[in-house]
């Protein structure tokens, strides 16, 4: 994490949420709640799969900072669009996925990098002329874990990029197993501000393997 900013709180952030608005996910906006708040998160980011229609319709509730966004399929490999309230088309270049998310007041998040067995961005997507905004260095569902974590962490340095941690949840149970940790104000606006300036750091842990072979339906 860079400097810490003055007036601001050290917020535990899930910055990779699935939701019943994924196809491959359970998990309903009472279930988000409950297990949010089970592992002392102060926020989460709903980011189904190439819609926000969820995001959209889940509210802020008991504190909670919900920040609306999709996890964006291109035709490289999936990007989190966060502060997202529009969707953005499923198949785009790269490069036009990430315009589009800029200029809807979005920040660009390269998902799990590193990882073979998801549909991911690897070292050769990720060139200094990508505007990617910042590199999810920590993903409780990528296996191997340790080296995925330690690959994507060589890749943020390198890229000199900001770090995130996320869950990757697809049921309520894996909920906050990673997350980020902003120096930010609890608004959404001033997060998405401090993870784009890099006051970041992710931790977490792995799903655990019995919950990692759960049928999701």
């Amino acid at each position: 994490m860079d400097v810490k900013v003055d007036g601001t709180l050290p917020l535990k952030i899930d910055l990779h949420v699935h939701t019943c608005y994924s196809e491959d996910a359970i998990t309903t906006f009472k279930d988000l709640v409950l297990y949010s708040k089970k592992r002392g998160l102060d926020g989460i980011a709903i980011t189904d799969h190439d819609t926000v229609e969820g995001a959209m319709k889940f509210k802020e509730t008991g504190g909670l900072v919900l920040i609306p966004g999709a996890e964006v399929t291109t035709t490289r490999g999936h990007v989190l669009g966060l502060n997202l309230t529009k969707p953005i088309p499923k198949g785009l270049e790269l490069d036009e996925a990430i315009r589009r998310i800029h200029e809807a007041d979005g920040i660009a998040v390269a998902a799990h990098p590193s990882v073979f067995l998801k549909n991911s961005l690897g070292p050769g997507d990720l060139k200094k002329d990508v505007k990617i905004d910042a590199v999810e260095v920590i993903n409780a569902s990528n296996f191997p874990f340790f080296l995925s974590t330690r690959l994507n962490m060589k890749l943020a340095y390198q890229l000199n990029l900001p770090q995130t941690g996320g869950s990757d949840s697809h049921i309520p149970e894996t909920i906050g197993l990673a997350y980020t940790v902003v120096e930010a104000n609890p608004k959404v606006e001033d997060i998405i501000q401090s993870i784009k300036k890099g006051y970041t750091a992710p931790r977490g842990r792995p799903v655990p393997l019995r919950t990692r072979f759960r049928k999701i339906r």
